[in-house]
């Protein structure tokens, strides 16, 4: 954080006001102005930030965190501070009618040349808040978000109100930031021997690939030292280009500032070549392709590059086609000269497969799935197939068979019509496996002590006293399990329901076995996640905890309940409990 002294100079030296110095100095003195939750979709949760000493809070880790990461980073940003006092937005509504309304941000950030506010979100929420609030979320032709409520309440005060959407984040630098996080934070220096080795060698072969400067070093330097070195500046990688975990795809250069005083050149991020509109030729060699088949080749580009940059698929497609059409295009670049050529619909002549109903009829059908199928009253399709029935008859238009109604209930989304009938924790179960890891894919994290979970379950079985034969009764188990090699790194038994002293005795047993504590841990939004003791132990060790949303935490806790449940059934816990004393020993004295 800027000293005193610090402050008042980068005041003067963008000539910051009185007023907005008086704002300044309130926000940083201030609280948070709300403590955030994950609500029902997102993972809320706390970051321990060293440019900031302090915690920061973010309500979504997709989000918010990946701009905490950027700015925590980022050179060019001093001070950032989470949920800061509120501020007054005036706009209409789309109605016309005039509101003012008190908003909290999600960040004020102090850069080296501008302060301001930030509001991050996802680029489908904006859209939804586009829609519903035209005056107060509104998009450029660039696609930039704007909030002009907000810019205008900012220009008061000579700051600046940004909108950042989700659509921004480099997901391979979130990667290789998060990775290389711990050697940030580690206090153990690189061995000078070490460092003249590798130096040495990236200044004899200038963007050599970090795989084979990790084999050609193996027997004098340690793969930490070189992680270490990227760390801290000392060699030179585009952390936009590919992900450290691959390292055949990264180039390592010495840092040494060129003539410019810039850094040397990076290898740029691979792409996918075309301007999403049929070359020239390809009209020519396919004159029989018509518009339809034209936009069809450009929404499948736009997908595969959507696939490429790690983004989330918003189109009901599998990757797994996305990947064949990306195969098509890098067949016909390389044998045609075009990839636009691959991407062109193959002509098949497959008959008329139109509807025959009319169209009426369809409009009935559709309403009645919506209205009196897709409901809390969870009717049977037949029922609601009489509906439909009834309704075709009173409008006097061909009723369907009962076979076209269930085909057209079986092909909507089962997802959406469980969550209709069901509820949301039901419909959550519905929702596609993650067969495969993306950028944006909810990860498990990409190496040991990572990502780790916390979770306690009461074991099914009872304990006796070997001295007097009394009932124990069923102990309380808490694991401690890291996520991205389901390995059991510490167990914590007690008669005691979980409680703080449950959280840190597991992670005082992972220190002991193991040395070290995870980078970030994950919860499942229980009250002895939030004790101060916890939270200032996660704090004090720099590790990030994340709460998922209260109906996806229940349902997977209770999956990896039955899972270790499963596991421990050959365990003799009834008789031979005085093997695990020495887990416990001041629970088992009793």
């Amino acid at each position: 954080m800027l000293s005193p002294e610090a402050l008042e100079t980068w005041c003067n030296g963008i000539g910051v006001p009185p007023h907005s110095r008086a704002l300044i100095d309130r926000i940083r003195a201030s609280d948070p102005a709300r403590r955030v939750g994950g609500g029902r979709s997102n993972v809320s949760g706390r970051y321990p930030s060293r440019k900031m000493g302090v915690t920061i809070q973010f309500e979504s880790h997709r989000v918010e965190l990946a701009g905490i990461y950027e700015m925590e980073h980022d050179a060019e940003v001093l001070e950032f501070y989470d949920q800061p006092i509120q501020i007054k937005l005036d706009y209409e509504t789309a109605g016309g009618k005039r509101l003012g309304v008190l908003h909290t941000p999600d960040f004020f950030v102090i850069r080296r040349t501008a302060a301001g506010w930030e509001e991050w979100k996802t680029e489908e929420e904006l859209l939804r808040l586009a829609e519903r609030s035209p005056n107060r979320y509104r998009a450029a032709e660039g696609g930039q978000w704007h909030c002009p409520p907000g810019e205008a309440c900012a220009q008061n005060f000579g700051f600046y109100y940004r909108v950042r959407s989700s659509r921004e984040i480099d997901w391979v630098y979130q990667r290789n930031i998060q990775f290389l996080e711990d050697y940030v934070r580690s206090d153990s220096p690189v061995q000078p021997e070490a460092q003249e080795q590798v130096l040495a060698k990236v200044s004899a072969n200038s963007g050599i690939r970090l795989s084979n400067l990790l084999r050609e070093t193996a027997d004098v330097v340690a793969r930490d030292d070189i992680f270490g070195m990227v760390a801290l500046g000392t060699l030179d990688v585009d952390l936009s280009a590919a992900s450290l975990t691959e390292p055949d795809k990264v180039h390592v250069h010495l840092n040494l500032p060129d003539s410019n005083g810039s850094g040397p050149n990076v290898v740029p991020a691979g792409s996918v070549s075309g301007s999403g509109s049929p070359a020239p030729e390809a009209a020519g060699l396919l004159p029989q392709m018509g518009p339809e088949q034209v936009a069809e080749a450009n929404r499948r580009l736009k997908l595969i590059r959507a696939y490429r940059a790690g983004e989330p698929l918003k189109e009901n497609v599998s990757p797994r086609t996305v990947r064949h059409w990306l195969q098509r295009y890098r067949h016909a670049e390389a044998l045609q000269g075009d990839g636009y050529l691959g991407l062109l619909p193959r002509f098949h002549n497959c008959g008329n497969r139109n509807s025959k109903l009319p169209e009426q009829t369809t409009e009935l059908m559709l309403k009645i799935i919506e209205t009196d199928y897709e409901t809390l009253k969870q009717k049977r399709k037949f029922h609601a197939y009489g509906a439909l029935i009834r309704a075709c008859e009173s409008e006097g238009t061909v009723a369907p068979s009962y076979k076209t109604f269930a085909l057209a209930i079986n092909r909507r989304f089962q997802s959406d019509v469980v969550f209709k009938r069901c509820g949301r924790r039901a419909a959550y179960q519905m929702e596609p496996p993650y067969l495969e890891l993306q950028l944006a894919t909810p990860r498990h994290g990409e190496r040991p002590f990572h990502i780790c979970h916390i979770d306690h379950t009461e074991l099914d079985v009872e304990v006796l006293c070997s001295s007097t034969g009394r009932n124990l009764g069923r102990p309380w188990l808490t694991i401690f399990m890291d996520a991205f090699s389901r390995r059991l790194l510490a167990l914590f038994l007690s008669f005691d329901p979980p409680s703080y002293r449950s959280c840190m005795m597991v992670l005082r047993e992972c220190v002991r076995r193991h040395g070290r504590l995870p980078q970030i841990l994950v919860v499942d939004g229980g009250i002895e996640f939030d004790s101060v003791y916890f939270e200032t132990l996660l704090a004090r060790y720099e590790c990030t905890k994340e709460d998922p949303a209260s109906g996806q935490a229940t349902v997977r806790i209770r999956l990896r309940k039955a899972l270790w449940n499963q596991h421990t059934t050959d365990l003799q816990f009834g008789g031979k409990y005085a093997d695990h004393q020495k887990r416990a020993p001041s629970n088992y004295q009793r």
